[in-house]
Order: C-alpha cells, then structure tokens, then sequence
C-alpha cells in the first residue's frame, strides 16, 4: 500500500501534481470516485448554517417538530449531495473529432460521452473560456468552442465536468486531460490586391485570352487585372466588374508565396488565405507554391484544407 508523506520541504507545485495530475489521460476515460471531488456550494453551506440554527432552536425549546423537521432536512441534504455525485460517476469520455477553425474564431473539440443512464445539469469548461451546460439522456457526441489564438496546432486543454444537480447544495467536479491538438488555419486577410501572375507583373495590359466572352460579374481579388471591365465599371456604377469568359473556370492559377505582396510572412499568409477562399468560392482552379511544397491546381474541399493547413504549418 502507498502511502503520502507530507515532508516540509516538498513545495505547493509538488503538493498540487500529487492530487491533480497533469500527465494526458488515457482514452476512453471513466470518472470514478477517486476522480471526483465534492465541496458544498454558498447555497449548501447557508443551507447547512440554517439546520445548525433549527437544532439549536429545537434544543433549546425541546421542540419535537423541530427536531422531525430537521433530521428531515438534513437528511434531504445528504440524499442530495449523493446524487450529485452519482451524475459525475461512471461517466465516460473520448476525444472525438475536432473541427478546424481560422484564427481569431472559434475551434470546436469533439468529447463523446458514454453513459447508461441520463445524467441532467452536466458542465463542461476548458480553462478561461466559457461553460457549456448539457443534459445527457444517452450516450452523445458533444462539441466543445474554444477560441481559437494562433495559427498551428493548438493543444486541448484541460476539461473541467461539473454538475450542482439536483438541489444544488453541493458541486462536484472532476478534470479529463486528454493528449488533442486541432489545427487553426490563419486568419484570411480583410483586404487583399488583386491576383496578378508574376510573369505579368510590370506588363503593359494585354488583351483577354481567345476565349469566347460570356458577360460581366462581381469582381473578386482573383481576377487577372486585364479582365477587370473598367468601361463597364465606370458607367454601370455597381462596383468593380469582371469580364467572364466561356472557359474560365477550366484555366486553372498559381498561388506562390515568393511572389505575394506583404511586408511580413503573416501579412503575406493572409493574402495568401484570402485568394485562396475566393478562388474556391468562385469555382476556380487553383495550385499553391510554398518554397519547394508544390499543391497541384484542384477545386473541392479537401485541396482548399490541405492549402490551409500548409500555410498553417509555414
């Protein structure tokens, strides 16, 4: 048997890694009785200071009613903060799949929830964000926001399960510390130049390609600067406008991190991001150069998340 021997130099950080561990928890994670923790909340301990006064009261006066109505009392006190333990225990908890998110917004982590019974008034809270209230009736997916602060990988952070359930005496709680990371793409830039090419760059405007002319659309920051319709623009006074041709959209554009305006590397990401979002908007085939990683032209979902997450990992 192990036993804990408090010596007087062993200091608090030591103290406080003894009874809350900060090694990853392994999956999937039951929350036993050794995991949970119980202390009365204000409402329990002005509950308890009232049931100290009606005994006293009772004793004084030999009041046999009050006597009845306060073990009764008490006695609804301590079948409260029992099952308030049981809503935490023998829950279990897997990490699921967590969603991507930009950064500045929110991410959300996946936490599956196992349970045989329904367990009300559960919390759940990663460290300075805020609480999510959940009532489980069955085993459950819950997805769980959390800010998302820089581009990269960001670690799951310790996950506090509470409940107050049902009279709310007592709180009990327990931590789920799980080895998660999600992926935060950067954060698109607001405003962005047009694409140019940069082959193109410093030429005169040349004419359009032999395509067929199809008409006129919004203008996006994609766009070659020689199919801006600026005749069109001027008289029409609805914004900048774009020629479209029949075959746009087969023609696919090259994304290159060495040719992208910007000051800094952050800066250039973002424009980077922004052209990136708009081309996969707008249907438009599109590759990516970073240094010696070279994404061939695509347009569906995974290529648009596999150029994010590049940029992310720069």
């Amino acid at each position: 048997m192990n036993t804990f021997v408090l010596r007087p130099g062993l200091a608090l950080s030591q103290l406080r890694q003894r009874i809350w561990p900060r090694h990853p928890d392994t999956a999937p994670l039951t929350l036993s009785q050794r995991r949970i923790y119980v202390l009365p909340t204000r409402a329990g301990l002005a509950y308890g200071a009232t049931l100290a006064l009606m005994l006293v009261g009772s004793i004084n006066y030999n009041l046999s009613l009050g006597y009845a109505l306060t073990f009764l009392l008490g006695g609804l006190g301590v079948i409260a903060s029992v099952n308030t333990f049981r809503n935490l225990a023998g829950l279990q908890l897997s990490p699921a799949r967590h969603t991507p998110g930009f950064a500045g917004e929110l991410l959300h982590y996946g936490l599956q929830l196992n349970t045989a019974r329904p367990r009300p008034g559960l919390r759940f809270q990663f460290a300075d964000s805020a609480q999510s209230s959940f009532n489980l009736e069955e085993s459950h997916t819950l997805s769980l926001p959390l800010p998302a602060l820089q581009r990269g990988w960001q670690a799951m952070p310790r996950l506090t399960i509470s409940t107050t359930w049902p009279l709310g005496l007592v709180r009990a709680w327990s931590y789920a510390r799980f080895q998660e990371q999600c992926l935060v793409y950067p954060a698109p830039a607001l405003t962005a130049p047009p694409y140019t090419p940069p082959e193109r760059e410093g030429a005169q405007q040349r004419s359009p390609e032999p395509d067929d002319f199809f008409g006129l659309r919004p203008h996006r920051n994609t766009d070659l600067l020689q199919h801006v319709a600026w005749k069109a623009s001027a008289r029409l006074d609805e914004g900048l406008l774009s020629k479209q041709f029949a075959s746009e959209h087969g023609s696919a554009i090259w994304f290159d991190l060495a040719h992208t305006p910007g000051t800094s590397l952050e800066e250039k990401i973002a424009i980077l991001v922004r052209w990136i979002l708009d081309a996969h908007a707008s249907k438009q085939s599109y590759g990516l150069k970073l240094g010696t990683l070279r994404l061939e032209p695509a347009n569906d979902n995974d290529h648009l998340h596999a150029c994010l997450q590049a940029l992310a990992l720069i």
